[in-house]
């Protein structure tokens, strides 16, 4: 097993608290299907506490967690001949993630801050194309069939490994299909579902995941269904855009935080 853990001090007992209570609850409002992919502010958010490959790692079984509340409600819809070859990319996805983890783990100095950096541009990147779609921006179009779907696959493995963000990418492929919308949360959840577990053998042996950060996640897992139905309420009484807007702001600005930090350790 290889470890990226890095020697930092703690944080304050508030801080950490706060931020992965807070990354919890936006997870569970996610899974609920409200506010669109406002799931990507997790990870940043737990990184203004935690080193970023804690952060993930201890993210992840929050997620799984997350996901089986959903594939029980929604998974029956899901339409399987896309899942198909959007699985069969995302395995590759998930495989190139965990060379470039490797790669900051065993290969270059300051895998921490490269994988904080990675984590913090693509967040930043993902809201920038969101803040687009939401103003009304036309995307280019995405087509169907096999190579775009192991494309989009792919995509979303590879930035689901490295910082769990890839609720845009799949979103936006998914809605170029035109699926009735109970069939495209079905296709989702599924899809998220599947990739999660399938991270966990490569977080193990990176040491990404280990039984403590395991534990780590226990002790804040049971605000999933508190954040899940927060979500559901909010359905019937809050502007769904406004609150993703400040969501996607908030995204924005932990993410911007992460390269800007990244960049100032690499350079000093």
């Amino acid at each position: 097993m290889i470890a990226l853990a890095t020697a930092t001090a703690e944080p304050a007992l508030w801080v950490y608290v706060l931020a992965l209570g807070g990354a919890v609850l936006i997870t569970g409002i996610a899974k609920s299907g409200f506010g669109g992919g406002i799931g990507i502010l997790a990870v940043p958010l737990v990184a203004v506490a935690l080193p970023a490959d804690r952060a993930v790692g201890v993210m992840l079984p929050i997620l799984i967690a997350a996901d089986v509340f959903a594939v029980a409600q929604h998974a029956r819809h899901a339409d399987r001949a896309h899942l198909t070859w959007t699985l069969a990319g995302g395995a590759l996805g998930i495989g190139l993630g965990l060379g470039v983890m490797w790669w900051f783990a065993s290969g270059v100095e300051q895998m921490a801050t490269l994988l904080s950096l990675t984590i913090g541009v693509i967040c930043v990147g993902f809201v920038g194309l969101q803040g687009f779609r939401l103003m009304g921006g036309k995307l280019p179009r995405v087509p169907g069939g096999r190579g775009p779907g192991l494309t989009a696959g792919a995509a979303g493995g590879l930035t689901s490994t490295l910082a769990h963000a890839a609720g845009p990418v799949m979103t936006i492929y998914f809605l170029e299909r035109q699926l009735p919308k109970r069939v495209l949360v079905g296709t989702l959840v599924s899809y998220f579902f599947l990739i999660n577990w399938a991270k966990v053998p490569g977080y193990v042996w990176l040491g990404v995941l280990t039984w403590e950060r395991v534990i780590e996640a226990a002790c804040f897992v049971a605000l999933v269904p508190i954040g899940a139905w927060i979500g559901w309420w909010m359905l019937k009484r809050v502007p769904e855009k406004p609150f993703t807007a400040v969501m996607y702001l908030a995204t924005a600005i932990a993410g911007g935080r992460m390269a800007v930090v990244g960049v100032m350790d690499l350079l000093g």
